[in-house]
């Protein structure tokens, strides 16, 4: 706890000046590299990051109060500064031989991801042959490696399994095209990849259970859950920001606030208890019940709807800078798959009146 309320400490003491370069951020398109460097000097980075390479290997709660934090002063840079820290975990979970690929030479390096399948890998003497194009590859700027979802396919060109592949920064090509409405500063580009070899051990698929036994509680996490988690925090974060800038003369009447108020509280502590419920899971080397699985997904969606309410009410009552930017970078959140609120919404309303569902939303 100690070292998540320094690392939550250092942060705030960055909050300033993050919201002050918000606007260039915007206007620039980009996160200044400085300002990651100063959150990797903050622990920010660590937060999620094995012991074993120097991480702090801390509790998900105050990852995500770090993101939301973060996010309040500018959107884009908490959105940015998010991902890149999930990707942190997520490599957790790979054959230790490649965590060592990463970390061993730079305890900082920073992976980026993109997981939609637009990769193709073939095997080559045990290892496998990579090529495709990545879209969204939020932070590849401040990456050097990239975890990209790929197919596996055989001889006869059909596909045999979904993976994920780890490639070094030397064997892709970036293509700066990242140009969206809002979220402008997380520099999301396309990426290349032709022909770059990948030993099998760069590759993941899930977690099984034996593998499941020997992680640490906090890599024994169902894996979507943090990625959907870490797509939320941010809109929460920007509310949240926008309900302590606004005037004090509001146009709205204060009850109205207030609701806003409750309905953002609500939201962290629902997620805060899901999150806990299944941390106390992952300690116990237990499978989540269904029900806590798609409580946490319905309760992250729900939070992100209420988050974007309390955006337009407040939203009168905020300078029409902020307020500008802000809702250009919500809208662009919106299209993240971990804020599909209808789809989400729809599978929890079946299971709740009993009906069968087939899969969890992820």
């Amino acid at each position: 706890m100690a070292k998540a309320e320094s690392v939550l400490t250092a942060v705030r003491a960055l909050l300033p000046a993050i919201a002050e370069a918000a606007a260039d951020v915007d206007r620039n398109g980009a996160v200044d590299p400085g300002t990651v460097a100063r959150l990797q000097e903050a622990g920010f980075f660590s937060m999620l990051q094995p012991t074993s390479f120097g991480g702090l290997e801390g509790e998900p709660d105050d990852y995500l109060a770090a993101t939301r934090e973060i996010s309040a002063a500018c959107t884009s840079t908490g959105w940015l500064a998010g991902m890149l820290g999930v990707s942190t975990w997520h490599l957790a979970l790979f054959d230790e031989r490649a965590q060592h690929d990463v970390w061993d030479s730079d305890r900082r390096a920073l992976l980026c991801a993109s997981y939609a399948p637009t990769g193709r890998l073939e095997r080559v003497n045990g290892d496998f042959r990579l090529s495709g194009r990545w879209s969204h590859c939020t932070g590849i700027d401040h990456a050097s490696w990239l975890m990209a979802g790929a197919l596996v396919v055989g001889d006869d060109g059909a596909a045999q399994d979904f993976v994920v592949a780890l490639v070094p920064r030397h064997d892709y090509v970036v293509e700066a095209n990242w140009n969206g409405l809002g979220l402008r500063g997380i520099g999301a580009h396309d990426v290349v990849v032709a022909g770059a070899i990948v030993p099998g051990y760069r590759t993941f698929g899930w977690v099984s259970p034996d593998q499941r036994s020997r992680l640490a509680p906090l890599y024994r996490l169902p894996q979507p859950i943090l990625y959907t988690h870490t797509g939320t925090a941010p809109v929460l974060g920007a509310a949240l920001g926008m309900l302590t800038a606004r005037h004090p003369e509001v146009s709205h009447p204060l009850s109205a606030v207030a609701m806003a108020d409750a309905d953002l509280e609500l939201s962290v502590l629902q997620m805060r208890r899901n999150v806990a419920e299944l941390m106390d899971c992952a300690r116990a080397d237990a499978t989540p019940e269904a029900e806590l699985m798609l409580r946490s997904r319905r309760d992250q969606v729900v939070a992100f709807e209420r988050a974007m309410a309390a955006i337009r009410l407040l939203a009168p009552d905020v300078d029409g800078e902020l307020v500008e930017r802000v809702w250009r970078d919500v809208q662009t959140a919106q299209m993240h798959v971990a804020n599909d609120v209808e789809r989400v919404l729809s599978v929890a309303g079946q299971f709740a009146f009993g009906l069968k569902v087939d899969a969890f939303i992820l």
